[in-house]
């Protein structure tokens, strides 16, 4: 490994470090995985799990897979960072100010037909969770930020579709929230610029953080939209470097490691 190059390792879980959406995982992938985990973990690279799931779910999904613990788990969508042990980040908790206020929002799913609250254990104090039976036409989805916007002031949505049942998945969540504003808050932490930040992801709930002037990659089993909504993006964005591996999963990582220089291949 480039020891001279110090950085911070993050990725997402599902479909990205974790094999587990829609095409089969090389026969090499997961150990592939494991052993890069266990590699920057011997060489003290920090490293962060990112995932839309809660604690304990993607908790759950690493030891599915038997990967090692991270440094950091950026967990429901960037709202929540919490440490190796699962103790609550108090700084990030306070960055981010004060919790969003269900009951505040509970107007929306009888203006949106359709639009339904997520589990409980989905919710978190700076993220309100919604589902919607099916991708959102472009003027809805509007006028649901615009109305979140009203009831929220600087709050945003993050909008992603399911790939097993094809329903929307939208997130309210501070403006400073997110995976990129949380992978922020851990470079600072970390004294590191955000050019020295790795993350690799697979959905479109990842672009946000892709495009933020880290060194992104996404890896080759996301969606063709997803890929070209990457380019695009990277296009409108000067400062974006996303990286399009071909290999799937916890590869296309390993392949996008090798593209920035900050693992050297294994002989």
């Amino acid at each position: 490994m480039a020891t001279e190059l110090r950085f911070l390792f993050a990725a997402d879980l599902d479909g990205t470090l974790l094999p587990n959406t829609r095409l089969p995982a090389p026969p090499d992938c997961v150990e592939a995985t494991r052993a890069l985990l266990q590699r920057l973990h011997n060489e003290g690279i920090p490293t962060a799990y990112v995932s839309g799931r809660h604690l304990a779910l993607a908790q759950a999904g690493c030891a599915t897979y038997n990967l090692p613990a991270p440094t950091h788990w950026v967990c429901n969508v960037g709202s929540q960072v919490f440490a190796s042990d699962g103790q609550v980040d108090d700084g990030y908790e306070a960055l981010l100010g004060p919790p969003l206020d269900a009951e505040t929002a509970e107007t929306l799913p009888a203006v949106y037909a359709g639009l339904t609250w997520q589990e409980d254990e989905k919710q978190a104090p700076h993220k309100l969770s919604f589902y919607y039976p099916a991708e959102m036409e472009p003027g809805v989805r509007q006028r649901l930020a615009t109305d979140c916007a009203r009831l929220f002031p600087n709050t945003r949505l993050v909008y992603s579709i399911e790939e097993a049942s094809g329903r929307a998945l939208i997130d309210l969540l501070p403006a400073m929230a997110g995976k990129s504003g949380a992978l922020k808050y851990l470079a600072r932490h970390h004294r590191l610029g955000v050019d020295q930040l790795y993350f690799a992801g697979d959905s479109g709930n990842d672009l946000d953080a892709l495009t933020c002037g880290l060194m992104g990659t996404l890896v080759g089993n996301a969606p063709l939209d997803v890929r070209s909504e990457a380019r695009r993006l990277q296009q409108q964005a000067p400062d974006a470097r996303v990286y399009l591996a071909n290999a799937l999963y916890g590869l296309g990582v390993l392949e996008g490691l090798h593209h920035y220089r900050l693992v050297a291949p294994t002989p």
